[in-house]
């Protein structure tokens, strides 16, 4: 395949792929701007590396480690840290609450779904409101009627319980094998 040919398969991709992609960096963000300005380097980066990508893989998680690289670059230019991010817990939600295809569910996001099944009505739907309306804690706070520390706590708890959740899965499977 010729190089001009593997950028264009995979620009293809990145935007079929676009809305995942934008979900992930708009929650690592919480700027629309930026996420855009993100999105844009992600498909430069693509570009320029399409000669080192794999073409037996599949290139959403590539994608999303090139994302993950430029929300970090972000981060530095601006002089913050982001400490706050948990890159591991933005990549499991993604599948969640978008289609993926079955050879691309792994076994870490299968768990998590598990786990967040097992989590009470109210709980998934403060997550739901968090993670896939996007709303704020002050919103989802005046909704549920608590506090907004009681929801940054309670997000906090839930964050704590599914990834102790999500890794005993993991090591359950991992002894079955």
């Amino acid at each position: 395949m010729s190089e001009a040919v593997l950028i264009e398969t995979l620009l293809r991709r990145f935007y079929a792929n676009q809305g995942k992609l934008r979900g992930y960096v708009f929650s690592a963000t919480r700027d629309y701007h930026a996420t855009e300005d993100i999105l844009q380097e992600i498909a430069i980066v693509v570009a320029k590396k399409a000669s080192v990508y794999d073409t037996s893989r599949p290139a959403l998680p590539w994608f999303m480690g090139i994302a993950r690289n430029q929300i970090q670059r972000h981060y530095r230019a601006k002089g913050k840290d982001a400490l706050n991010i948990s890159y591991e817990l933005l990549e499991d939600f993604v599948p969640m609450f978008t289609s993926y295809d079955n050879d691309e569910i792994t076994e870490r996001q299968l768990a998590l779904k598990r786990c967040v099944e097992k989590l009470p009505q109210k709980q998934r739907h403060i997550m739901q409101m968090r993670y896939v309306e996007e709303l704020d804690c002050s919103q989802i706070s005046k909704t549920v009627g608590r506090s907004i520390q009681g929801i940054y706590g309670l997000l906090k708890r839930m964050k704590n319980g599914l990834r102790k959740c999500v890794d005993f899965q993991l090591q359950q499977l991992e002894a079955i094998k």
